[in-house]
């Protein structure tokens, strides 16, 4: 039996109303499992859609959510081709370069592109190996408990010799007995 697919949503926010039509048109691929939804600004969405997984935000750059306020991937619908890329966004479409192939091309970048950050976000505060946080994972663990308010228990456990398990087994077996542990 087949597992469902969740839809990709497309949030759009833009004024004109020809980018509603021209993303639409793009969209008719028979089998597409897409749904474009319109908005006049980022507040429309966000209660709803915010941490939302298989949700894109395509924006023009008059109704772009300022820094940090839409953690979405976001495209922004430009009129001409820029000279330098956008900042603080994933991708960009030009309207008079936008086809089929282009939005689903731009589309599998930007779910790729968000894929690799998530993995650089748990990699950055995670041991590779062990799953486990590392120093910088602890201290962000650590803050987010302390700004909530929340009691917070540390226990420190010393492994005797176990420099030379690891240096004799090597790292691998290493972060297997810590994870036993």
């Amino acid at each position: 039996m087949p597992t469902p697919v969740e839809p990709l949503r497309l949030l759009l926010l833009a004024h004109e109303p020809f980018w509603q039509a021209l993303l639409s048109g793009c969209l008719t691929a028979p089998g597409s499992n897409v749904i474009l939804l319109h908005g006049a600004n980022w507040d429309v969405f966000s209660a709803r859609y915010a941490n939302e997984r298989n949700t894109v935000l395509l924006t023009t750059p008059d109704l772009q959510p300022r820094t940090g306020a839409c953690l979405l991937p976001t495209v922004v619908l430009l009129e001409t081709e820029p000279l330098v890329g956008p900042t603080g966004v994933s991708d960009w479409l030009v309207r008079d370069a936008l086809t089929g192939d282009t939005l689903r091309r731009c589309l599998r970048y930007v779910h790729e592109r968000s894929r690799l950050e998530d993995s650089l976000r748990r990699l950055v505060g995670q041991d590779p190996l062990t799953g486990i946080a590392n120093r910088q994972g602890f201290q962000a663990l650590l803050s987010a408990r302390l700004s909530e308010g929340g009691s917070v228990a540390l226990g420190h456990l010393d492994l005797d010799n176990f420099r030379r398990a690891n240096d004799s087994l090597g790292h691998q077996a290493g972060d297997r007995l810590i994870l036993q542990v």
